[in-house]
């Protein structure tokens, strides 16, 4: 026990150790709720230990963030979050449900309902808006439980994607080889049929006892799966199921989950002995009764005609639907000219369009839906963008001066190098994964925004007011804070390395486990602000006020203290080794 975390601050006792992965520094834990003693999983992600990189900690923040608005039977609910100066931890619901990643048997009847289990669970994703796409799924990510009743799980959904589109390259190889679909491993469009290929081939480990490490062994170079000399036990119509939902051509497979789930649902995992006793007694009747020949006949001439007659009606249909995607296509292509001529086009559906360098100054985009629009290095200044949903939306080196994105989605938007100047991001969507990297925001309004685990590295935030704003984790090292507004932020185990905060109002903030190695603090108001445990290590806080500051457990050595107000300031336990005191003096 005592080499446990202690988050009993927090209401959790650890009960003991469920994984450790190492190359990330994240671990797994079982734990109790001491105010409810229920059982809970605690997943830290220890991101300031060796190994560990912001990539990582990306995963598991968005995974806290999407588990927060999800809710299925079938996906252990979020809990809580909180952070402690060694990492930053995500709350869920512990089912205790061994994982498809043990040897276990399943027969097919069995390994069916895990698969409708799963499917009604994509299904629910994929009905989000925009959908959501888990991109890892594996048995070791499924949970089954049979000792009660039969109750299915999937879990972690630390690489999950919002919405269909193209990934980032840096992204591309989330995911576990020989259950990414060819689209995923090669970085390509993903769609509602991306996942069905990962349960595919998951269900066929199930099936044919084959390790998820040797899945592999039965991929040829085309990336077809090649299984069916293996479960030869199987109603040939589910092995046909199997080979469509794991076809290595995405316009090959089912197009969603939903459609996938109503075919197999009226499909037998084996074949029935009563079916195979018709069969018996249908061959005896046709050898001793040679007259059924013509019925027979009659019946394969029917039945011929209903296949022409089904074939047609799907030619039909197919043409129906590739004219119905022009007229959509034509229409979107109008409000894209519209747009470009007029610069009004609020609430317009602009979903995955490619408007690159467009100039859309003062253009009015109120309310328009440009979920995975690019946007790269478009004009878009002073333009209105209030509660627009610009999630996944590409807009690198876009000119956002002065815009108002008030209120507007920007989850997992891409704004590196953007120019923000001025913009108004009151209220605007932000948490997650949004990249700020060398962004310019100097003078921007994020008051109050929820920005946890935002990366801001090298960003410009000059006189930008953070007033309340949430930044729990946030990577600001070597960013741009002079002058800015962080009275009241929540800072907590953010990465201020490096990052120049001269003369910026902190009064109140929260800098508990905050990272601040070699920042500029000059002359900063620090007054009341909580760095209990905060890595200040030769940073320059020459006439900081940290008058009435929490500085217990700190590490101040080597920092320069030089004319700093610490009235009423708590050090008890800090380190000040080496630290320039108020008075010139150098700490012993």
């Amino acid at each position: 026990m005592k080499n446990f975390p202690d988050f009993s601050k927090q209401g959790y006792q650890v009960q003991k150790e469920l994984g450790h992965n190492r190359s990330c520094g994240r671990v797994t834990y079982l734990a109790v709720d001491t105010k409810t003693y229920l059982p809970v999983v605690i997943k830290q992600f220890q991101f300031a230990q060796l190994g560990a990189s912001w990539t990582d900690y990306e995963t598991v923040e968005k995974e806290i963030q999407l588990l927060r608005h999800l809710d299925h039977p079938s996906i252990p609910s979020y809990l809580d979050s909180f952070q402690t100066p060694a990492g930053f931890c995500l709350v869920q619901e512990y089912k205790q449900a061994p994982s498809l990643g043990q040897p276990r048997y399943f027969n097919p009847k069995e390994v069916k309902e895990i698969a409708i289990a799963i499917l009604e669970v994509l299904v629910y994703l994929q009905q989000q808006n925009p959908p959501i796409i888990h991109r890892d799924i594996k048995p070791e990510n499924i949970l089954v439980d049979r000792q009660n009743e039969f109750k299915v799980y999937l879990v972690d959904f630390g690489f999950a994607h919002i919405g269909s589109g193209e990934v980032a390259i840096s992204s591309a190889v989330k995911g576990t080889l020989g259950f990414m679909p060819p689209e995923q491993l090669f970085n390509r469009q993903l769609t509602e049929a991306s996942d069905l290929y990962s349960l595919g081939a998951t269900l066929i480990c199930l099936l044919t006892q084959t390790k998820s490490t040797q899945i592999g062994n039965l991929i040829d170079d085309h990336y077809q799966i090649n299984f069916k000399h293996l479960v030869s036990q199987l109603n040939p119509e589910f092995i046909e199921w199997l080979e469509e939902i794991v076809a290595p051509n995405l316009n090959d497979r089912f197009n969603n989950a939903e459609d996938a789930l109503e075919v197999l649902q009226s499909i037998d995992a084996v074949v029935h002995d009563s079916t195979k006793e018709a069969n018996t007694t249908l061959k005896f009747h046709r050898k001793a009764i040679p007259v059924l020949a013509f019925g027979a006949f009659s019946l394969l001439s029917f039945s011929l005609a209903t296949y022409s007659k089904v074939t047609t009606e799907n030619h039909k249909l197919k043409r129906l639907n590739v004219q119905l995607k022009d007229q959509v296509y034509n229409s979107k292509q109008s409000m894209i000219d519209l747009l470009l001529k007029t610069r009004q086009c609020p609430q317009c559906e602009l979903g995955n369009t490619y408007l690159v360098g467009a100039n859309l100054e003062n253009a009015a985009l109120k309310g328009a839906y440009l979920v995975n629009a690019n946007l790269e290095n478009a004009n878009l200044e002073r333009a209105s963008l209030a509660g627009a949903n610009l999630q996944e939306a590409n807009l690198k080196g876009a000119n956002l001066e002065s815009a108002n994105l008030g209120y507007a989605n920007l989850l997992s938007a891409k704004i590196e190098n953007a120019d923000l100047r001025n913009a108004n991001l009151w209220g605007a969507k932000l948490d997650g994964y949004v990249n700020f990297r060398s962004a310019n925001l100097e003078g921007a309004n994020l008051g109050y925004a929820h920005l946890i685990g935002v990366y801001f590295g090298n960003a410009n935030l000059k006189n930008v007011s953070l007033w309340g704003a949430n930044l729990t984790g946030a990577f600001l090292g070597g960013a741009k804070l002079g002058n800015a507004k962080l009275k009241d932020a929540n800072l907590a185990g953010a990465n201020l390395a490096d990052a120049d905060l001269d003369a910026a109002y902190l009064e109140n903030a929260k800098l508990a486990g905050a990272k601040l190695l070699g920042a500029y603090l000059e002359n900063a108001d620090l007054s009341k602000a909580d760095l209990d445990g905060a890595d200040l290590r030769g940073a320059n806080l020459k006439g900081a006020n940290l008058s009435g500051a929490n500085l217990r457990g700190a590490n101040l050595r080597g920092a320069n203290l030089q004319n700093a107000n610490l009235q009423g300031a708590n050090v008890r336990e800090a380190n000040l080794k080496g630290a320039t005191m108020p008075d010139g003096s150098t700490y012993k």
